[in-house]
């Protein structure tokens, strides 16, 4: 448990830093776009992390024997911390996806028109067609796109195989069956989403100029 709850500052430290570097190269503040993403996924870690400790100090004081199984007990409180983790994972992946479609509007000579609705998995498609994200990236990306899909529309029960392996934990999906990983994978692949983030919105908005977008 001290674990998860390092990473998760770990991951506020990130999006406070990452949007502190964004903001510098635009001349924008924390709220304003293309910087906003990092002040909407600070908020969602800092309130992951507050449920993380209040679950880490209750179970702190109790007693195991009070308990007529344990383990079953523990499983509970293990299976509360990775429910957690998955509506943190949600919550960003759905916080991106509104940055970067407000993005590829405002930058409509780099990414071009989008008919109909504009999805994060058409963007990233759309991004590799222009230079902005390698083969890797793409596939990395689709991978974090199916995972969030099957948590929100299938109670995270794959609908098809794929290996994801990303810097620091592989995402296994296998049809029918829930998503496989350790108790930090969704906190893994969040960081990995916090890099990626800042790398994408710095390059998709580089047309913008520093000057049009001074703080108020």
């Amino acid at each position: 448990m001290e674990d998860v709850i390092k990473l998760y500052w770990s991951l506020r430290a990130d999006s406070e830093r990452y949007g502190d570097e964004v903001g510098e190269i635009f001349g924008v503040g924390h709220h304003e776009d293309p910087a906003s993403f990092f002040g909407m996924a600070f908020n969602i870690i800092t309130m992951t992390l507050e449920l993380l400790d209040h679950y880490h100090v209750l179970w702190g004081k109790l007693n195991p024997k009070e308990f007529s199984n344990p383990e079953e007990t523990r499983e509970q409180n293990g299976q509360r911390v990775t429910l957690l983790q998955k509506m943190c994972f949600i919550e960003l992946m759905s916080a991106f996806e509104f940055s970067a479609k407000k993005a590829v509007l405002e930058n409509q000579q780099l990414f071009g028109e989008f008919k109909g609705r504009i999805y994060l998995a058409g963007i990233m498609e759309r991004s590799k067609d222009k230079g902005l994200l390698s083969e890797e990236q793409l596939r990395l990306w689709k991978g974090a796109s199916t995972l969030r899909n099957s948590l929100v529309h299938n109670n995270g029960i794959a609908e098809k195989d794929g290996v994801y392996s990303y810097p620091e934990v592989t995402v296994t999906l296998r049809s029918d069956c829930m998503s496989q990983g350790n108790i930090k994978l969704f906190g893994l692949v969040s960081k990995w989403l916090l890099l990626e983030a800042r790398s994408w919105l710095e390059n998709a908005n580089k047309q913008i100029q520093p000057t049009q977008n001074t703080r108020g």
